[in-house]
């Protein structure tokens, strides 16, 4: 994927940066945190997750900024910062960690050959007793 952002790591023809800024005020508002980072301006994006069940902010965010400069300059200038009571903390965005898979089964036990063996007693004759149905 030539020239992609992959999770705020800059790629051979894209320079943007995407931040994580944690341990925002749950009552913050996304105009609130615009404002707070005019300074670093152009913002390309702003992502504040919100909780699924209570639909709530969630506490951190993700801003990415148009170079990888002027997002270092805002990690500089806004980490340990406060805003809204509360000291931010400001690093660069990791790549989503995702769980590890399942492994794959090898084969499916129904479709497996089974090997048919007759272990029944063998009469004197060396025949196979046959059992009769109940």
């Amino acid at each position: 994927m030539a020239g992609g952002n992959v999770c705020g790591k800059a790629t051979e023809n894209n320079s943007r940066m995407k931040l994580y800024i944690g341990n925002l005020s749950y009552d913050l508002s996304e105009a609130e945190l615009r404002e707070a980072l005019t300074e670093f301006e152009p913002i390309v994006d702003v992502f504040m997750p919100m909780d699924r069940e209570t639909g709530k902010p969630r506490g951190f965010a993700f801003v990415t900024f148009a170079d990888r400069a002027t997002g270092e300059a805002a990690i500089e200038a806004m980490d340990g910062k406060e805003l809204g009571g509360r000291n931010l903390r400001v690093n660069e965005a990791e790549d989503r960690r995702r769980a590890p898979s399942r492994p794959e089964p090898l084969e499916d036990p129904m479709e497996l050959p089974v090997e048919k063996v007759d272990d029944r007693p063998t009469t004197s004759s060396g025949e196979k007793v046959r059992y009769k149905g109940i």
